[in-house]
């Protein structure tokens, strides 16, 4: 059974009294005890106040992928209201505030080293104490992941990490990290929606738009070239009452992001073949062919090479803020971004997309969750190590695994383009004593990390996210997920 944690018996007063008893003894210990079990449950309890929430030694940082940002905000604002209550900042500015967690914080951002592929990054080259992925990797990069440190390239930064691991000169990784197995577990999942700024390329904006994967397919294969085409207008009459006669620009993601990964493995498994469109633009070219390098787009690459295509543009820095900020100014512009980025964006219409079922136009929200469903997809293997990806078989997270578990597009009848998000944790960091993959965090820092993720995979932080536009796991996973973090910490 999987308990709601919370104040009632999360609370700092529950556990307290045993800070006397674990203070001082090593990572390994706090772990133990944070594994006891309260009676009647499979929850486990948290590590006492004082072990775990030492501002001035134990904050953490992640970065990455852009799909998991809101939910982090909500999870370390939710560990801190729930456990921590308000800290200290460790020097000021600290990006973490009163908080112990600091995702995608600005030094990062500023240096466009957010997104899926500079998670993937930043796990590798131990720059940060997790990594945040929307997919979460392929087979070949999860060899990376798995084997010589910094394996994926990219580690010289230039920028600081606010927390440990940090070094000289921003040169990683240190010298004493070692190879380790990565976990890799969802954390939740979210929609990714359409939107479109009609601006001037309409005399009265429509409030609304249907599309179906065709419809999808030709819009951001550079094939459909106003807002008049006729398919267009087949579904959505009022872009021709609405005098919508401008030109359709697609909005790209600057970035090798996650939510580009989802939206055109939707595109694969509803229109890969892009049959039956009109072809103006890649003529021939099936939507798979785009997928190699998710930056890549049908008359992207040698503009006016590949046959007549509907005009693009990508915003200045990575991160799906910046899509949308750049979409707003795009007039007749149309781009994909998280439904917690897009959400309550004045000036953008959501478009509704037929489901996979063919039998309605869905949005990509309902009321403030996102409207995705994760019935049709079950955790890898059996175990509680395969759940986090930890099976030697083959049965992984990873995108092109069979079967491959992640890919949750163009499935049921509810929104159809929506996907899982990951955070990865390396394994074996539960004693600073011994070699580990990020040698120089602290004990209070991987005593952070355990009940961090300890919180995130229980119910009380997954029921933060349905009003934050996104969807929580099935509780089922709830436990496997949670016993195959602990066990492999």
């Amino acid at each position: 059974m999987d308990m709601l944690l919370g104040k009632g018996f999360w609370s700092r007063s529950s556990v307290g009294v045993l800070a006397g008893l674990l203070a001082g003894l090593s990572v390994l210990a706090c772990s133990a005890a944070a594994g006891l079990v309260l009676a009647g449950t499979s929850e486990a309890a948290v590590p006492p106040t004082g072990l775990n929430c030492v501002a001035s030694d134990g904050k953490i940082s992640g970065r990455g992928a852009s799909y998991n940002a809101h939910a982090e905000v909500a999870f370390a604002q939710a560990y801190r209201d729930d456990f921590c209550g308000n800290v200290a900042e460790q020097y000021a500015g600290d990006p973490a505030g009163n908080e112990m967690v600091a995702y995608n914080y600005a030094a990062a951002e500023a240096a466009s080293a957010t997104g899926a592929s500079a998670g993937l990054k930043a796990a590798s080259c131990r720059t940060d104490a997790y990594a945040g992925d929307s997919l979460p990797y392929s087979e070949a990069q999860l060899a990376e992941l798995n084997g010589a440190v910094g394996a994926t390239g990219g580690c010289k930064l230039t920028f600081a990490p606010p927390f440990q691991p940090q070094a000289t000169g921003n040169e990683f990784p240190n010298a004493a990290d070692i190879s380790a197995p990565i976990m890799s577990f969802p954390i939740g999942g979210t929609a990714t929606a359409i939107a479109v700024n009609f601006g001037t390329a309409c005399t009265k904006d429509p409030t609304s738009l249907k599309l179906t994967a065709k419809e999808v397919s030709r819009i951001f294969g550079g094939d459909a070239a106003t807002w008049s085409d006729s398919e267009l207008v087949e579904n959505n009459p009022t872009l021709s009452s609405g005098g919508c006669t401008g030109a359709i620009n697609r909005v790209l993601r600057l970035d090798s992001a996650g939510t580009t990964e989802i939206f055109k493995a939707y595109l694969v498994r509803a229109e890969n073949e892009r049959s039956g469109a009109a072809f103006t633009c890649a003529v021939g070219k099936a939507w798979s062919a785009y997928t190699k390098t998710n930056t890549e787009w049908p008359g992207k690459q040698k503009p006016g090479e590949e046959g007549t295509c509907s005009a693009f543009t990508v915003p200045a820095t990575s991160g799906g803020p910046a899509e949308v900020a750049k979409l707003k100014e795009v007039q007749g512009g149309v781009g994909y971004a998280d439904l917690p980025d897009e959400t309550g964006q004045a000036g953008l219409v959501t478009a509704t997309v037929n489901n996979a079922t063919g039998t309605a136009f869905q949005a990509p929200g309902s009321g403030k969750a996102a409207n995705c469903s994760y019935s049709s997809v079950s955790l890898p293997g059996a175990g509680v190590s395969d759940a986090v990806g930890l099976n030697s078989g083959g049965l992984n997270w990873a995108t092109n695994a069979v079967p491959n578990e992640q890919n949750v597009t163009d499935r049921g009848s509810k929104y159809p383009i929506c996907g899982l998000t990951f955070d990865l944790v390396y394994t074996g960091l539960d004693n600073g004593s011994v070699p580990n993959a990020i040698a120089p965090l602290t004990a209070d820092q991987r005593r952070t990390l355990y009940a961090y993720f300890t919180f995130v995979l229980s119910s009380a932080a997954q029921n933060q996210l349905s009003t934050i536009s996104y969807a929580p796991l099935p509780v089922a996973w709830l436990q496997l997920l949670r016993e195959g973090f602990q066990e492999n910490f």
